[in-house]
């Protein structure tokens, strides 16, 4: 996955870069009429190469670590609330009302797959199992 960042700042062979966020508008906003406001995303990467601060740059991420990263935010959630109207389904088999109680408990559940989420990501930012390679300079 290539994206185009900016180097904020140097600090030996650290770099601090922002990233513009990706959305489904694009990078256009005007194409919607919309003034939305899309953050940076910041992050530190080791460099190799001359870089100045200010310098724009390709960035380099490895597709396998995206593709798990996007399958965990979407795919737990899924998993979680699924399991969840399915063991409510068979708990509450005589009851009139299970449709209703399962849809609640998914809903619920999803707050609980937010908590999963946030657990996750602490320890694969401590992993720092996203590599980002700094490229040529655009």
């Amino acid at each position: 996955m290539n994206q185009v960042g900016k180097i904020e700042k140097i600090e030996g062979n650290r770099a601090t870069v922002s990233v513009k966020r990706v959305s489904a508008c694009g990078d256009n906003c005007k194409g919607c009429s919309s003034a939305c406001n899309q953050p940076s995303v910041i992050f530190e990467t080791d460099i190799i190469g001359d870089y100045e601060t200010g310098d724009y740059v390709e960035i380099t991420t490895e597709n396998e670590v995206v593709f798990k990263q996007i399958f965990m935010l979407y795919g737990i959630p899924f998993l979680v609330m699924m399991g969840t109207i399915g063991v409510v389904q068979l708990l509450l088999s005589g009851n009139p009302n299970k449709d209703i109680i399962s849809a609640v408990a998914s809903v619920a559940s999803l707050a609980v797959s937010f908590f999963i989420l946030k657990a996750y990501d602490k320890t694969e930012m401590r992993k720092n199992t996203l590599n980002f390679t700094l490229g040529r300079k655009l």
